[in-house]
This record gives C-alpha cells, sequence and structure tokens, in this order.
C-alpha cells in the first residue's frame, strides 16, 4: 500500500509483476548454463542449483501483487473469485501440458545419448530455458500492458459488501 501511494498502483503491479517474472527467469537461464559445471552440486552455498530455484520460486510470488490481483478488475468483487478459479484452471492445463511436453523432449533427448540411470541436471537445461523465455516474455508483456490505476478494495468492494449485508 505504501509503495502503490508513492509512484501509483500502475507502476506498483507493473515493476512487481517484471520483478516476478524477469528474475525467475534470469536464474533459471544461469541454472542451465550451471548445469555444465560439475561443481556447483554442493547444496552449501548461494550459488547451489537447490538455493537458487529456491529463491526464483521465492521471486516468483512477487506476482501476487500484480498479475494475482488482475481478476478483482475484469469482475465485480462477487464474481471475481469465480474468474480466479477460471484463469487457475487455465493454468493448471497449460502446466500439465508443458510438463508433457518436457518430457518428451528429455526423453528424445535421452535416447540419443547413452542410456543413464540417473539424470543429469544438464538435461533440464533446454526446459529451464524455454520456461525462462516464456516467463520473461509474458512478464514483459503485462507490464507493459497493464493500464488500470484501480485501487482494489475501494468504492466497488463497499457497494458489493453493502449489498450483500442487507
Amino acid at each position: 500500500d505504501k509503495l502503490s501511494a508513492t509512484i501509483g498502483s500502475r507502476l506498483t503491479r507493473r515493476s512487481l509483476q517484471f520483478i516476478s517474472g524477469v528474475g525467475p527467469a534470469m536464474i533459471l537461464v544461469y541454472l542451465s548454463l550451471l548445469a555444465s559445471d560439475s561443481n556447483s552440486g554442493d547444496g552449501t552455498s548461494f550459488q547451489s542449483p537447490a538455493f537458487l530455484f529456491g529463491a526464483a520460486q521465492t521471486i516468483s510470488a512477487i506476482s501476487l501483487g500484480a498479475v494475482s490481483v488482475s481478476h478483482l478488475e475484469v469482475a465485480t468483487p462477487s464474481k471475481s473469485g469465480a474468474v480466479y478459479a477460471l484463469g487457475n484452471v487455465f493454468a493448471a492445463i497449460s502446466g500439465s501440458i508443458t510438463v508433457t511436453l518436457f518430457g518428451v523432449l528429455l526423453d528424445k533427448d535421452g535416447q540419443q545419448q547413452q542410456a543413464a540411470t540417473t539424470t543429469a541436471a544438464s538435461d533440464f537445461s533446454l526446459p529451464f530455458q524455454i520456461v525462462a523465455i516464456l516467463s520473461a516474455v509474458g512478464s514483459i508483456f503485462y507490464s507493459l500492458s497493464i493500464e488500470s490505476d484501480l485501487e482494489i478494495g475501494m468504492e466497488e468492494t463497499k457497494k458489493d459488501h453493502q449489498s450483500k449485508s442487507r
């Protein structure tokens, strides 16, 4: 709220979405490059893949202050939950398709290489790079296209709650 009051809700949401998409994308690209380094998997430093992947997931949560409140702009407060749920359904569908696609890509890559008993970290370079590109492009598109200055929780919400209490 303090940031929105200082720089406006539009710039706040654009900034939060940009950081939450581009930050993890940069980490995923770094991880895909780091995969070839055999000394990177000790798990005890800030450069360990586990720490960096966790940091990417943590940074992505910043989107809660940006795109995750967009459903309140396209629907009345009483219908916004349904819009939010519908968005999550489509996100789950696209996530399922993407996991299957990456599995196929990794299987094809694995067939071209010698069979190994464990999956090497470098096998995930291509999926990490694809996710990084999609995340960065999507966040940049959102950051450039969001036009709302709607202050969430203002008059529309008060009116909706007043009509429910009657």
